[in-house]
């Protein structure tokens, strides 16, 4: 699945690349994460079906409307980080914004996953992997959005969550627990994503595996673990190789 993820560029090369406009509190409040952790459910610039023309901050961790309070929202949000797309109709956390075509882009310089030297056995060591697209240094993870509203204090908060397809050749061999990669929107495809009135099945056309060939992947220190260095910083993503997958 996909928890950790980059987004190295601030808003000015985000608004040129997706042409659109921000209010001067987000260049205010929002910082470019080397390495973001889901389950700090941090707030990234979006751009929306609802939106297309305006970055707008959603935090990570979908809230779907019908959640009743605060600590149940709290409590649904950290399994809502991620959404299978070939069930995103289906699930009732996701279905309602499957179906109202919420759909949005969320930047990415790049993602991490880990790698287990023995799938089947999670005592074996893993491998911290850093993934880009070779030659896209900023690209669009498809995702879904909610606005839930908080009873208690009428307060709105906007979420998202990312969608995951299965593995291209690439991960299979990288993320071979469950062979599962987040959904790639092709540059050529990004406004047809953000089109709200695509069929269910044009949906599910563009949450296909990018082709192999079209991402990098190298091993990183075990410093994005780490519980006493900070990790949101460029040092996070430096190449280590390790002895153990000298054969590959």
């Amino acid at each position: 699945m996909c928890y950790h993820k980059s987004q190295k560029f601030d808003v000015d090369y985000l608004a040129d690349y997706y042409s659109a406009s921000y209010d001067e509190v987000m260049k205010e409040v929002y910082e470019p994460n080397f390495h973001e952790n889901g389950f700090d459910f941090k707030a990234t610039p979006l751009v929306t079906t609802g939106q297309p023309a305006a970055l707008r901050l959603f935090n990570w961790g979908l809230i779907p409307y019908w959640v009743k309070d605060l600590p149940s929202a709290l409590k649904l949000r950290i399994s809502t980080l991620n959404c299978i797309s070939e069930e995103m109709f289906d699930k009732p956390s996701f279905r309602d914004a499957a179906r109202e075509g919420k759909r949005c882009l969320i930047p990415c310089s790049g993602f991490y996953e880990w790698r287990w030297l023995n799938p089947e056995d999670k005592k074996s060591k893993k491998f911290p992997y850093f993934i880009q697209l070779s030659k896209q240094p900023l690209f669009s993870i498809g995702g879904l959005y909610a606005k839930w509203t908080d009873r208690s204090s009428g307060e709105a908060h906007y979420t998202y969550t990312v969608l995951t397809t299965r593995a291209n050749g690439l991960m299979e061999k990288i993320h071979n627990s469950k062979q599962r990669m987040p959904v790639i929107i092709p540059r050529e495809y990004e406004k047809d994503w953000l089109n709200p009135n695509l069929s269910k099945e044009d949906v599910l056309a563009l949450c296909q595996p990018v082709a192999d060939g079209q991402m990098h992947a190298y091993t990183i220190s075990k410093r994005i673990t780490s519980k006493t260095e900070e990790t949101n910083v460029p040092e996070v993503q430096q190449e280590e190789l390790y002895p153990e997958l000298s054969s590959d």
